[in-house]
């Protein structure tokens, strides 16, 4: 995940914003497994809006670090691959600060992207909102229907568009850069809020900072993989599994190394 693939003939080249921008061809695949409702199945154009949706988000999540890896003096790029995507950068100043910024950078542009979608959707005349409890009830959001998704302890909902493709921008909008959003701050390794921790337990005693850093990681990995195992979401188990075992290895061979 913090590597950069190699470079294959299906690789798309832009550029945005002046940073150049490569997206790897199992991005979409990843995208397009995302996507699927494996019980119910999918039209291929929820498909599309979700990979559109999935493609936005990772992209202003990246800029987000890129802008700031740019603001202290790097010279960014940026690659979507088949986990998401990275903004790679030479020559920026290294200070816990800078890279602090740096990591938070993503998540925010995220979130101000889904604040973004909530003010365009108010602007257009539609009831948009969050409200506690386990079930969605129509009469306190004073709505005879709407769409809405479960989202920290409660329910996000909106007044619903005439057109499904427009409620499903939205939808994924919102999930994917709040949600995720969220998900990235987590002090898990290399997650951005992984970073964050790793940045600040290294400011006073490097090594055992990155010992600490590593700990908190299996243990936030390995609690988050029990949720998706008893929650029932299997790819959220395997994602976290995977996470707090990399960490893991790495603890073993950076312990290693240190003794």
């Amino acid at each position: 995940m913090l590597f950069e693939p190699p470079r294959t003939q299906g690789d798309l080249h832009f550029r945005l914003f002046d940073f150049p921008v490569r997206v790897h061809p199992f991005f979409w695949l990843v995208a397009v497994f995302l996507g699927l409702d494996m019980k119910n199945g999918t039209p291929p154009v929820q498909i599309i809006i979700w990979i559109v949706a999935m493609l936005v988000s990772i992209l202003v999540h990246e800029l987000g670090h890129a802008f700031l890896q740019r603001r202290y003096g790097g010279r960014p790029r940026i690659v979507l691959h088949g986990f998401g995507g990275l903004a790679i950068s030479e020559g920026e100043e290294r200070s816990p600060k800078s890279q602090i910024e740096i990591s938070l950078a993503g998540p925010c542009a995220g979130f101000l992207l889904a604040a973004a979608t909530f003010l365009l959707v108010r602007l257009s005349g539609h009831a948009i909102g969050w409200q506690s409890g386990r079930e969605f009830n129509f009469e306190k959001a004073g709505l005879s229907e709407a769409f809405s998704f479960p989202l920290l302890l409660g329910s996000f909902y909106w007044e619903p568009y005439a057109g499904k493709a427009a409620n499903y921008l939205v939808s994924y909008f919102m999930q994917i850069n709040i949600l995720w959003g969220l998900m990235n701050l987590l002090p898990l390794y290399p997650l951005d809020g992984g970073q964050v921790a790793r940045e600040l337990l290294t400011v006073n005693q490097p090594q055992r900072g990155i010992l600490l850093s590593l700990q908190l990681s299996m243990a936030v990995g390995g609690l988050m993989a029990l949720y998706g195992l008893v929650s029932g979401q299997l790819f959220l188990a395997f994602l976290f599994g995977y996470l707090a075992y990399g960490n893991w290895r790495t603890y073993q061979s950076y312990g290693a190394s240190r003794w």
